[in-house]
């Protein structure tokens, strides 16, 4: 099978807010509905973008860590210090030290924030950002989608769908 590439961001494993905002009774009944939702889009060889906010504190990272499937490369958002704190601890998490990531080969331009300009927008490349989850995709402005969980079922989507959301439209 194809290794598959996925986006996500703003889980907030740990935060209470967020756990109540979702409808959870607390972090730890979020934090495993999230785990599981993960694990039954990402296998094991997928890759995982996490475009920031993973976990709001240094215990509920680590115990994310243990349970998530694929190999998760984070650009990390202000919100991150503490999951940044445990990345040398486990296998298959990567730090991404850029605000921008690109992955040339499917044109395609990655962060936290929503950017009013990125390489090659005017070519047609596809943003995908973090963050606020006000910030929807409107593909009529711009090839640009809000990566937030709130908003994706609280599960990581995959980079093909978007992609496949993007061209569909574009021939319409």
């Amino acid at each position: 099978m194809e290794t598959m590439i996925y986006v996500t961001s703003d889980t907030f494993f740990g935060r209470s807010s967020k756990a109540k905002e979702r409808g959870f009774k607390d972090t730890q009944e979020m934090q495993i509905e999230m785990i599981k939702r993960w694990n039954n889009q990402v296998r094991r060889e997928d890759i995982v973008y996490h475009l920031g906010s993973f976990a709001w504190d240094l215990i509920s990272a680590e115990t994310a860590f243990m349970h998530l499937n694929g190999t998760i490369n984070l650009i990390g958002s202000p919100y991150d210090n503490a999951t940044i704190e445990t990345l040398n601890i486990f296998k298959g998490v990567h730090k991404i030290h850029k605000d921008i990531y690109i992955i040339e080969s499917l044109d395609c331009v990655l962060s936290y924030w929503p950017l009013r300009t990125w390489p090659c927008k005017k070519q047609g490349s596809l943003h995908i950002h973090g963050g606020d989850k006000r910030f929807k995709a409107n593909l009529e402005k711009e090839s640009r989608f809000n990566a937030n969980c709130d908003l994706w079922s609280l599960a990581p989507i995959s980079l093909d769908s978007l992609l496949e959301i993007t061209k569909e439209y574009k021939n319409n």
